[in-house]
C-alpha cells in the first residue's frame, strides 16, 4: 500500500484521533470525503503539517480577505497551495502579477475563481503575457490592459504557447481575422484560448459560416463560441430562421428565452409595419 495511502486510513473517525490538520481542514467547513479526495489526487498533501504549511496559507487567504466559507473549494481545486513558500514563492508571485495591473482588492475574487494562477511560473507567465503583447493585447492599442484579462481569465496565462494559445491564434489567422481583431476577441472573451479546434472552434465557425452573419460579428460578439451548439446555438437559429426575421447576434444567443421571444415578435411587428406604410 502506498505510504500517501496508508496516511488517509489515519483521517478515519475510528476512536476519534483525527491528526491536527484534518480537525483544522474540518473545522474550516471540509468534510473527510473532501480531505480523501485531495490525497487521491495529490498525495503529497497527506504530508502538510499544519504550522508549517497548511495554516500559513489559510491565514493568509483569509488575511486578503477570502472569505472563510471559500477555503474548502479553494483547496479542492489546488492542494498545492500548501506546499509553496510564503516568502520566496507565493507573495513574490502576487506582487509578479500586481506589477502587470492585477488591483489588489481582487485577489480574493482570482483566488477564489482560479486558484491554480499563485502556482504557476512567473517565467512561464511572462512567457503567455509575451506573446499576447505581440498580439497588440494592450492598453494602449484596444482599451485593455493584462491585469484585466488576469482577472477576467486567469486560466489563460498558464496554457501552453504551442498546444492552445498559437493553435487558436493561427485559427482565426487563416480565416482572415487580423492580429489587432484577434485581441480584440481575446480582450472580450479570453476564454476562447482555453477551447479545443476540434471540439469547439471548428464545428461552431462551420456552422456560423451558414448563418449569413458577417465574421466582423465575431469579433463584436467572441462569446458565440462559449455556448452549446447543440443546446443553444442551433437551435436559436432555427427559431429566428421560422420567424422570417434577423437579430444581432449577440440577442440570438445571450437573450433569455422570453427575452428572445419578445425580441423576435418586436423584429416582426417592425417588419410588418414597414411593409403595412410602404
Amino acid at each position: 500500500m502506498p505510504k500517501a495511502v496508508s496516511r488517509m486510513s489515519e483521517i478515519d473517525l475510528d476512536g476519534g484521533n483525527l491528526r491536527p490538520h484534518i480537525v483544522y481542514l474540518m473545522e474550516l467547513g471540509m468534510d473527510i470525503e473532501q480531505i480523501r479526495s485531495i490525497i487521491r489526487r495529490f498525495p503529497s498533501f497527506a504530508y502538510y503539517s499544519l504550522e508549517g504549511k497548511i495554516k500559513p496559507v489559510v491565514e493568509f487567504f483569509l488575511e486578503l480577505g477570502v472569505p472563510k466559507a471559500n477555503i474548502p473549494s479553494i483547496l479542492t481545486k489546488r492542494p498545492q497551495l500548501c506546499g509553496i513558500s510564503l516568502s520566496e514563492n507565493l507573495k513574490p508571485t502576487m506582487k509578479f502579477l500586481e506589477s502587470l495591473g492585477v488591483d489588489k482588492k481582487q485577489w480574493p475574487k482570482v483566488i477564489n475563481r482560479f486558484p491554480a494562477i499563485l502556482t504557476y511560473s512567473r517565467q512561464k507567465m511572462m512567457e503567455n503575457i509575451d506573446f499576447l503583447h505581440e498580439l497588440g493585447l494592450s492598453e494602449e492599442s484596444i482599451g485593455v490592459d493584462v491585469g484585466i484579462l488576469l482577472f477576467r481569465c486567469p486560466q489563460n496565462f498558464g496554457l501552453s504557447i504551442e498546444a492552445n494559445l498559437k493553435p487558436v491564434t493561427e485559427f482565426f489567422l487563416e480565416r482572415g481575422y487580423t492580429l489587432d481583431e484577434i485581441g480584440t476577441m481575446i480582450s472580450r472573451y479570453g476564454a476562447l484560448y482555453t477551447f479545443s479546434l476540434k471540439e469547439n472552434l471548428i464545428p461552431k465557425w462551420d456552422f456560423f459560416l451558414t448563418t449569413g452573419y458577417p465574421k466582423s460579428e465575431l469579433v463584436k460578439f467572441p462569446q458565440y463560441f462559449g455556448y452549446s451548439l447543440e443546446e443553444r446555438i442551433k437551435p436559436r437559429f432555427a427559431i429566428m430562421k421560422k420567424s422570417g426575421v434577423k437579430l444581432l447576434l449577440n440577442q440570438v444567443l445571450s437573450l433569455s428565452s422570453s427575452n428572445f421571444d419578445k425580441a423576435l415578435k418586436n423584429k416582426m411587428k417592425k417588419m410588418q409595419h414597414g411593409l403595412d406604410s410602404s
